[in-house]
């Protein structure tokens, strides 16, 4: 009976797991086709490149959620996601990106840092008729790697406020899923910031 409940624990973690994952799959896939059709007879290699980035992208997401990936592998996700979005936006989405010296092996939980950069886009850019920059940069402190997701703070409408809530919840759950209370997600609005920090343990022995 021991080991029966055992079991039946571990499956409900890993459902439970499955659904934060699901519920994080981008959602700008709407305007990622509208962007892929615009560009089929114009640009048709810069829409081949983004159906393949998309692939991937949907491909992680359906990827096993308790195996962890590289920091440089979900970079690569970010990376991806980033350049679709570029092709809808143009100059008016602006990203930095600074690791530092960061260990790109430190392991992460897929898709933890794309939806927040996602969510960035979302929230910080969209609005600005002008766009503006997201900053990405990482640091190690001791035994723990700091990530930090910048992007201007603009007015939102509830309903664009409410939605980022629900995903800093998911991707915050996920990260204590993967690493109990080593894995933190801090939301600090400063007066014309939004940051997002999300803390994870180096891996360092």
């Amino acid at each position: 009976l021991h080991e029966q409940h055992k079991k039946i624990a571990a499956a409900e973690t890993s459902a439970r797991f499955q659904a934060l994952q699901a519920r994080i799959r981008p959602h700008f896939l709407f305007n990622s086709m509208n962007t892929i059709a615009a560009l089929i007879r114009s640009q048709p290699a810069h829409a081949e490149h983004a159906i393949e980035d998309l692939a991937e992208l949907f491909r992680l997401s359906l990827a096993d959620t308790r195996a962890l990936v590289s920091l440089r592998e979900e970079m690569e996700s970010v990376e991806r996601y980033i350049h679709i979005e570029k092709l809808r936006l143009g100059s008016r989405l602006q990203v930095e990106l600074d690791l530092g010296e960061v260990s790109l092996d430190t392991p992460i939980p897929p898709l933890s840092l794309q939806p927040l950069v996602e969510n960035a886009v979302y929230h910080g850019i969209e609005p600005l008729p002008s766009g503006g920059r997201i900053r990405l940069s990482a640091h190690s402190v001791g035994k723990e790697v700091q990530i930090s997701i910048e992007n201007p703070r603009v007015q939102q409408d509830s309903a664009r406020h409410h939605g980022n809530q629900i995903a800093l919840s998911n991707i915050r759950e996920r990260l204590q899923f993967a690493f109990g209370p080593s894995g933190r997600l801090v939301f600090t609005k400063e007066t014309d910031r939004v940051i997002v920090s999300v803390t994870i343990p180096s891996g360092k022995p």
